[in-house]
């Protein structure tokens, strides 16, 4: 069974270098769609270190549950230390989440759960999701 997730990856540690150490990375876990990438104001951090952010859609044979350990890995390969239990309060090389599943019943959800600084992003991936489930 495959599935279609929308996603999102975010660094402020050698950001454009960790995205295109993330991507090669991503690309191993299914077929993947970016949106363009940009640099947004920290959020929830305390840190003078803008953020590169992204979205992306996956298409992938992983479920969520093995997909997110996937995108966990990745990030301690990149070498974020999820072991600390502040990670998510200090800088990062990279930070991948899953914002949902998109399939034929909800699509809705998982597009309300983009963070409004990521809104401009979202766009140019909605149409390829509807364009994925045409063909689907």
């Amino acid at each position: 069974m495959s599935y279609v997730f929308l996603c999102s990856m975010g660094a402020n540690l050698a950001p454009e270098q960790n995205f295109a150490k993330a991507r090669e990375q991503l690309s191993r876990l299914g077929h993947t769609t970016y949106s363009r990438s940009a640099y947004t104001q920290p959020v929830a951090i305390d840190t003078d270190k803008q953020f590169l952010n992204a979205l992306f859609l996956i298409e992938t044979e992983l479920d969520a549950v093995a997909l997110k350990a996937a995108f966990n890995q990745i990030e301690e390969n990149l070498g974020r230390d999820r072991s600390d239990p502040l990670c998510s309060q200090k800088d990062r090389p990279m930070d991948i989440d899953i914002l949902g599943e998109l399939n034929a019943e909800d699509n809705a959800s998982a597009w309300q759960q983009v963070p409004d600084y990521l809104q401009a992003m979202s766009a140019s991936l909605k149409r390829v999701a509807e364009q994925m489930e045409a063909i689907a």
